[in-house]
């Protein structure tokens, strides 16, 4: 169908993380053999916005712009790997983003600035909803491997490509670098104003 475009909102690592992440497919490639996500650049999925009229997506990508740059940079640490569960015959290996108070709010911030309402968890892809067969073989090495790094992201990335079309590449439309010196917390809610949490979030409904 033409006129329309997919959208991906996604947060770039630097260059040696990527290289590193690149390398650890390339091992999981030699584990199972080929796979579907072997070669996508390594990235943190933030909101994909697929199947997008472009004259009504690209100006709401853009008004983000200002609030986007009221976000601070923000320092992750990568500590090792786990994997999400997809039912029973599907798993996806991940690179863990380690979660702190300080992360937290960022993420808060950004997910209020794109209105996201799903529950989120920042990682890097390995392997994409491998089957179980092939993770049972991949997941013990990875297991064992204990990487911990610290990377900065300086801005957010929105990638585009046209809807539809199997083998269409990803291509940057727009970057939005993070300005701001400090992240601006909210004060919290009086304590007679706050309501029960409740409710499970599936990690499985995770978006690599």
């Amino acid at each position: 169908m033409k006129g329309y475009a997919d959208y991906m909102m996604v947060l770039s690592p630097p260059d040696n993380i990527s290289e590193q992440i690149a390398q650890y497919k390339t091992e999981a490639g030699e584990i199972i053999g080929a796979y579907e996500s072997q070669y996508s650049k390594a990235h943190i999925t933030i909101k994909p916005m697929p199947r997008r009229k472009p004259y009504m997506a690209e100006p709401e990508i853009r008004g983000l712009k200002n609030n986007l740059q009221l976000l601070p940079p923000v320092s992750l640490t990568i500590d090792g790997f786990d994997f999400f569960t997809h039912g029973d015959e599907y798993r996806t290996v991940y690179a863990k983003i380690r979660s702190t108070g300080q992360t937290n709010q960022w993420f808060k911030a950004l997910k209020k600035v794109l209105n996201i309402k799903d529950y989120l968890v920042p990682h890097i892809t390995i392997a994409r909803n491998i089957h179980v067969g092939a993770h049972n073989k991949l997941w013990p090495h990875f297991k064992k491997i204990n990487w911990v790094e610290d990377f900065e992201v300086v801005q957010l990335t929105v990638l585009h490509r046209q809807a539809f079309e199997t083998f269409a590449p990803w291509e940057v439309y727009l970057e939005i670098p993070f300005e701001a010196r400090h992240l601006m917390i909210e004060a919290p809610p009086k304590p007679s104003l706050i309501k029960p949490l409740g409710g499970n979030y599936s990690a499985s409904e995770q978006i690599s």
